[in-house]
């Protein structure tokens, strides 16, 4: 009867602890590896949430066998819910330039909850592989939410360290216009109307990791008004002076043509080339 109830008792062992791998714990995410170095590029999504919303980019990037990239991950952060991460894709042995999509489960503006989802993506990633280096392309919101965790960040050697930064659209100063002011004034001096966000940008930029490359592109919707439609010419560039003085290579451009509304910008041809020369070639 000893015997019996010993066997029962480790049956009953082996399968809670069946359940609690099967249910519980995480899974070891597909092709990862400590061995093997990945170069992944992370495509964040705007106030909307929606990780989809940048496929036609990440479609363009992996079509084009000249970048080397290929389709990894969507993840999608929960931020209401301790920043948990639903991941679904996986990275095969084979590709060593992952794409990640990068949503949230409620869209936000708030740059502080895009921080902590970065945080959260970042700390998985350096998990589960082997990451020298991210590049970053951050939509609208997600350009502001990228730049406050370069900021609080950008030293942190305990995560995959970012290369370079695209902020597409990026959103800085609240959409602010700055009627007193040019364009060329605002590249120079920073903006002369400065809301709670840009002050903290102001107040912050020198803990930016100097080493960081950055393109800022605006699409040029309304040239009389400046403004994609949504974010000023203004906003989407008053961080340029900023990361000037703090020393990093940084460009700026305005993407003149069709397709530069605000909404178009992710699926926009001549954005897409320069993301593609910028984090590929």
């Amino acid at each position: 009867m000893k015997k019996i109830s010993l066997i029962v008792k480790f049956i009953g062992v082996f399968v809670v602890g069946v359940v609690i791998g099967r249910f519980v714990l995480a899974p070891h995410p597909a092709g990862a590896t400590k061995n093997r170095p990945l170069y992944p590029t992370l495509y964040i999504a705007g106030s909307s949430g929606n990780a989809h919303s940048m496929d036609a980019m990440v479609n363009t990037m992996t079509s084009d066998k000249s970048t080397h990239a290929k389709k990894g991950l969507t993840i999608v952060v929960d931020t209401e819910n301790d920043n948990s991460l639903k991941i679904t894709g996986k990275i095969d042995g084979h590709n060593d330039h992952p794409t990640i999509e990068v949503g949230m489960v409620k869209g936000t503006n708030n740059s502080v909850k895009y921080e902590n989802a970065l945080e959260a993506i970042m700390r998985y990633l350096g998990k589960h592989y082997n990451v020298p280096y991210v590049n970053v392309l951050g939509f609208s919101a997600g350009g502001g939410g990228t730049y406050r965790y370069l900021i609080e960040h950008g030293y942190d050697r305990d995560l995959p360290p970012i290369k370079k930064w695209v902020a597409l659209d990026g959103q800085f100063n609240a959409c602010t216009a700055q009627p007193d002011q040019t364009l060329e004034q605002v590249l120079k001096d920073g903006p002369k109307v400065k809301t709670k966000y840009y002050k903290f940008w102001q107040e912050n930029y020198e803990r930016v990791d100097k080493n960081i490359q950055v393109v800022l592109l605006e699409g040029a919707y309304d040239m009389k008004k400046e403004t994609d439609g949504t974010v000023p010419f203004a906003d989407a560039f008053s961080i340029y002076p900023l990361l000037i003085k703090n020393g990093n290579s940084v460009v700026h451009y305005l993407i003149k043509g069709e397709d530069t509304s605000h909404t178009q910008m992710p699926k926009n041809q001549a954005a897409m080339n320069y993301v593609k020369t910028f984090f590929y070639e």
